[in-house]
């Protein structure tokens, strides 16, 4: 009898394995490529369950010259990639009644001349999906065809024209996926209300396949001056839960990326790839409830809309505040040192209270948050002042703890704050900490190990304080938390800087200079340790994967587009010009007005060490950056702050 029971209970195993293999073969999805995509377009879809939808950023590799042949070539190949305009030519039939893109060896001879090699190393979404025996076809006219083309720009079924008729869309495409498990639509709403009835009753025909729907470019109710991005996605699949929309390339509750749409196909049929930069897709906040869905998104594209223009204005703050400072004391206003000191506390209070505010939403209205943070920051400063209590004294350390605790347990509160905030709608950066909260985070963490270093006043404690406190700054950096692999290099060498002037204590000899930099390279590795196992790669651990794969061009082809960028905001103002006054104003101190320097040196033996550790860390985080000169702007803020401190030390 039992031997009976084993053998039932492994012929039922077997048939649910044999029907699990039927059932992911069987697996078909449709993506609907659309001219127009907004939330008011989706209530009128009226979705009922199943639902999953988000905000997705449609960036290719130029920010700047956005074009359809760009945004389809980036979607297909999984990263972000730039061709020429104009390149498309249209679709035919060849001998063998594929379809055939023609003007495609001219984008792959674009490619190839941006990306050495690329049509040979880079896997395309038709290729990976073809070397599983999965077949993509397409219907349609237009350049979202490259979706579905394979690296010779062939596309083995479906149909050049379109009629917006729901019979014939119903029979076509049922006759293109009895071919092909995978099938691209392009959908021409063209602001018609008979169309979107077109398209929600085609969704319904095909409700128990994967559909992902997604405009061609940002129109309707998400079009705004501040958006050049951002657009709705729609997700139907009854494989995964449905609610708010996201992905590991973001780590943001509401947002993924047009890469992404790459790594979710083949994840659906279980295809590994490796030169692909985005990740395949899930649901947070389990609801079926459209409107709801509808709502959270449109409350999240306002808020990101608005913190975009609230950075920019408290980053005019801290610009100009600092250059109104520099000019007056450069010119020898020095009657107002009070006043300019008082300014500049202000600046390090306000720092500090735009990460509090963080916990909660302000962001849904600009004035709300401008006025509310202003305010506080304005009482707080009053008050110290009154009391006779020095901020700069305070407020870096209360600053350190609170961004460490953001990092570590509360990460909204990094994205709710000026200088945390990162611009998803460029998408150079969607999660972690960006380089102006690194640069804050370590400057503090240096104000604060001196601050503990002036009270026990003795070399043992202050290295082992300096052991135990700045390591947790290094791992807040780390691929698996902040992941800011520059910020990271720059904390290790900030720390190592430390250690040299506190336990070696200046000597610079072969076993000191060998004993750091071992130190140096073990905490290098033991970052990428940590992030073993974790469910997913952060950038630096992704640009490893990709070298293996593709080889060193693609570490040259990153270390160039960042030396770019790098330069490029080093010579755009205001940067250029907060950074050539921050220098003029420490070389006029350090170098020029030695007597103030001396006597503040008498009264406070650590204050130039200090200076000198966070300014050649500014250098650092300057050099290893793309936005190399915020995170200088904002480590001097705090030099800056030092330097006015010596006359009333």
């Amino acid at each position: 009898m039992n031997i009976k029971k084993i053998i039932m209970h492994l012929l039922v195993i077997i048939l649910l394995f044999i029907c699990s293999i039927s059932y992911a073969e069987n697996i078909k999805t449709i993506i609907i490529v659309t001219d127009e995509l907004d939330f008011s377009t989706i209530e009128k879809l009226d979705f009922k369950s199943g639902v999953s939808l988000g905000l997705m950023n449609t960036r290719t590799s130029n920010v700047f010259k956005r074009n359809s042949e760009s945004y389809f070539m980036t979607i297909a190949t999984g990263r972000r990639v730039q061709v020429e305009k104009e390149l498309f030519k249209g679709l035919s039939i060849d001998k063998n009644g594929n379809i055939v893109v023609d003007g495609y060896k001219d984008i792959i001879k674009n490619l190839d001349k941006n990306y050495k090699g690329f049509s040979n190393n880079m896997d395309f979404l038709a290729d990976s999906l073809k070397e599983k025996h999965i077949s993509i076809g397409y219907i349609g006219n237009d350049e979202s065809s490259l979706i579905a083309a394979d690296r010779n720009g062939i596309i083995y079924s479906g149909y050049l024209d379109i009629q917006y008729n729901k019979d014939w869309l119903v029979e076509k495409t049922s006759d293109v996926l009895e071919e092909s498990d995978v099938l691209v639509v392009s959908f021409q709403i063209e602001d018609k209300e008979e169309r979107i009835e077109i398209l929600k009753n085609y969704i319904d025909e095909f409700s128990m396949d994967n559909i992902l729907i997604f405009p061609s470019s940002v129109t309707g109710d998400v079009q705004d001056i501040r958006n050049s991005t951002l657009v709705p996605i729609i997700y139907c699949s009854q494989m995964k839960k449905s609610g708010i929309l996201t992905s590991n390339s973001t780590k943001r509750q509401g947002l993924v990326t047009n890469m992404d749409i790459f790594s979710e196909i083949t994840s659906i049929y279980g295809i590994k790839t490796h030169t692909t930069t985005g990740h395949k897709m899930y649901a947070q906040t389990d609801t079926n409830d459209i409107q709801e869905l509808i709502d959270r998104n449109i409350d999240n594209l306002h808020g990101i809309m608005n913190m975009l223009i609230i950075k920019y204005i408290f980053h005019g703050v801290i610009i100009t505040i600092q250059l109104y400072i520099i000019y007056d004391i450069l010119k020898k206003k020095k009657n107002t040192l009070r006043k300019f000191y008082m300014l500049m506390n202000g600046l390090l209070i306000m720092i500090f209270v735009s990460m509090a505010l963080g916990i909660f939403k302000l962001s849904q209205s600009i004035i709300l948050y401008s006025l509310v943070l202003t305010l506080i920051t304005i009482l707080i400063t009053y008050i110290l002042d009154k009391k006779g209590v020095d901020a700069l004294s305070i407020f870096p350390i209360l600053t350190n703890i609170i961004i460490l605790f953001a990092v570590f347990f509360c990460p909204d509160m990094i994205y709710n704050s000026f200088y945390g905030f990162n611009n998803v709608i460029s998408g150079g950066r969607f999660y972690g900490l960006n380089n102006e909260s690194m640069a804050v985070l370590i400057t503090t963490g240096i104000i604060a190990f001196y601050q503990v270093k002036r009270k026990v006043n003795n070399r043992i404690l202050s290295t082992i304080d300096l052991c135990i406190y700045f390591p947790i700054i290094i791992m807040a950096l780390s691929e698996k938390y902040a992941t800011n692999f520059g910020g990271y290099i720059t904390s290790i060498i900030a720390f190592l800087m430390l250690l040299y002037i506190t336990l070696f204590k200046r000597k610079l000899s072969k076993k000191t200079m060998f004993t750091l930099f071992g130190l140096g390279i073990g905490i290098f590795l033991i970052g990428f340790a940590i992030k073993t196992g974790n469910a997913s790669n952060g950038h630096a651990k992704s640009l490893y994967i990709r070298i293996g794969s593709l080889g060193l061009y693609e570490l040259f082809d990153m270390i160039k587009k960042k030396v770019k960028q790098l330069v490029l905001m080093a010579i755009s103002p205001p940067w250029s010009i907060i950074l050539i006054g921050q220098l003029c104003f420490i070389k006029r101190f350090l170098l020029d007005d030695n007597s103030t320097v001396k006597k503040a040196k008498i009264r406070d033996p650590y204050i130039l060490e200090e200076i000198m550790i966070i300014f050649i860390t500014s250098i650092c985080a300057f050099m290893l950056n793309d936005t190399g000169v915020i995170a200088f702007t904002y480590m001097n803020t705090y030099v800056v702050a030092k330097l006015l401190s010596m006359f009333f030390i």
